[in-house]
C-alpha cells in the first residue's frame, strides 16, 4: 500500500498557518492588545480561533520570525514592541537572492534622500553643519593619503537625518547603505571621482546651512546623478 502524500495547499490557496498568522493578528486588533500583554493559552487560543493547536503553532512561530510575537517559556506568548529589525536583517539577503539591482536600490535611495531635503533645510543647526563639515575634512585627509573613505561618507549621509528624530528613517538609510555599498567592489571610483563626491557634500552643505531647501535638492539630486552615471558604466 502506497504511503499517503501530505496534502499540500494548491496554488493560489492560503495555507492553514497563514489562516493562523492572520486569525492571531485580527485578534491583537480587535482586543486592542499592545506590546507586553499577553495572549490566551495555546488550548483556549487556538478553540477561539477554530483551528488545531499544530496550526496555531506555526502561526505563533511565523509571528515571532518577523518581531510580532514573542514566546516565554513556562510564562506564555507576549505581544512584541514591533520594530522593523527583523525585517530589515533579511533585506540584504532577499536583494541579493532574488536579483534586485543596483540600481533598484540607487533609485529609491535616490527619492528618499532628495525627497527629506526641505526637512534637512528647516532642521539643520549649526552644531550639525559643523559635524559634516569634519567628516568632510576628514574625507579629504583620506584622499590626500590615496585612501577610500566610505565609512565617513556613510558617517555622513547617516549625521544628515540626526535632527529628524526619526528612528525607522535612520534605519532605512543605513539598509540602503548596506545594500548599496555591498556592490562597491563592481566598480572602483578614481581620485578625480571620489574628489567630485567630496565636493557634492560639500554643496549640500553649504546649502544647508543656508537652509535653502531648493538648493540642498540641487546639490542632492547632482550628487546622485554623479553615481548614477557611474552605475550606468557598468
Amino acid at each position: 500500500m502506497n504511503k499517503r502524500t501530505p496534502d499540500k495547499p494548491a496554488p493560489g490557496t492560503v495555507s492553514a498557518y497563514q489562516r493562523a498568522q492572520e486569525a492571531i493578528k485580527q485578534l491583537i486588533v480587535q482586543e486592542n492588545l499592545r506590546p507586553g500583554d499577553s495572549l490566551p493559552p495555546e488550548s483556549f487560543l487556538a478553540a477561539q480561533l477554530g483551528m488545531s493547536r499544530s496550526s496555531l503553532r506555526e502561526g505563533i512561530k511565523a509571528l515571532e520570525s518577523v518581531g510580532v510575537l514573542e514566546t516565554r517559556h513556562g510564562s506564555g506568548i507576549y505581544i512584541r514592541d514591533f520594530n522593523f529589525d527583523r525585517i530589515f536583517e533579511n533585506m540584504p539577503y532577499a536583494f541579493a537572492a532574488f536579483g534586485k539591482t543596483f540600481r533598484d536600490v540607487l533609485q529609491v535611495r535616490m527619492a528618499l534622500e532628495v525627497g527629506l531635503c526641505d526637512a534637512l533645510a528647516r532642521t539643520m543647526t549649526p552644531q550639525l553643519v559643523d559635524e559634516l563639515e569634519s567628516l568632510i575634512a576628514g574625507m579629504n585627509r583620506r584622499l590626500e593619503a590615496g585612501q577610500e573613505f566610505s565609512e565617513e561618507d556613510r558617517a555622513f549621509h547617516q549625521t544628515l537625518y540626526r535632527n529628524l528624530d526619526n528612528p525607522f528613517l535612520d534605519r532605512v538609510v543605513a539598509l540602503f547603505w548596506e545594500l548599496f555599498h555591498a556592490q562597491k567592489t563592481t566598480f572602483r571610483a578614481d581620485l578625480w571621482q571620489m574628489q567630485q563626491t567630496i565636493t557634492e557634500h560639500q554643496a549640500i552643505v553649504d546649502a544647508l546651512r543656508e537652509r535653502s531647501s531648493e538648493a540642498a535638492r540641487a546639490a542632492m539630486q547632482q550628487h546622485f546623478t554623479h553615481i548614477n552615471s557611474k552605475v550606468h558604466e557598468l
